[in-house]
């Protein structure tokens, strides 16, 4: 009875849309806290033998009545953390270093996502592999460290629940 249960639940799985088994997957995610500052769903992309850089994803919430500042962190695979954001100007993607850091305002959620905010994990010391979980920390100002675990995803991946290249019809 309960190996049919499970085959049921598995079938019905596949009903669900993709975007939703997606929310699905990131929900199960963990979160951390620090201070009034919630991180939810910390992930990675797999990278290649070659490739010394990789980004850090999330979600961060203030839910505090002052701002706070992302200013760094650490990663147990890379020499070194910092946070980056992209652009796209006239086409052309440009990635800039945020030398004091991303400031968090109160009552707001800032998610860092590709082709945009993100942590550069630097220097790795080995590739990341889909399915690794990391270690690492990141560093506020006002909140301090918060020790935190990076989901490593597929190479393509777009979200926490994303397993491959997103693409719209």
């Amino acid at each position: 009875m309960l190996v049919l249960a499970r085959l049921l639940l598995a079938q019905l799985c596949l009903l669900i849309p993709g975007s939703l088994r997606a929310a699905l997957a990131q929900a199960q995610l963990p979160s951390y806290r620090a201070g009034s500052l919630v991180i939810e769903a910390p992930w990675s992309r797999a990278t290649p033998g070659a490739v010394r850089v990789a980004s850090g994803y999330m979600r961060i919430t203030n839910n505090g009545s002052d701002a706070d500042r992302l200013v760094g962190g650490t990663a147990a695979v890379a020499g070194g953390f910092t946070v980056h954001e992209t652009t796209n100007v006239d086409g052309v993607a440009r990635m800039r270093h945020l030398e004091s850091g991303l400031l968090i305002r109160p009552g707001e959620t800032v998610e860092l996502k590709p082709g945009g905010l993100h942590g550069m994990l630097l220097d790795l010391r080995q590739p990341l592999k889909e399915g690794d979980l990391v270690k690492g920390t990141l560093v506020f100002e006002k909140a301090g460290a918060v020790t935190i675990e990076y989901r490593v995803m597929g190479v393509g991946a777009q979200s926490a629940g994303g397993h491959g290249q997103h693409h719209s019809h």
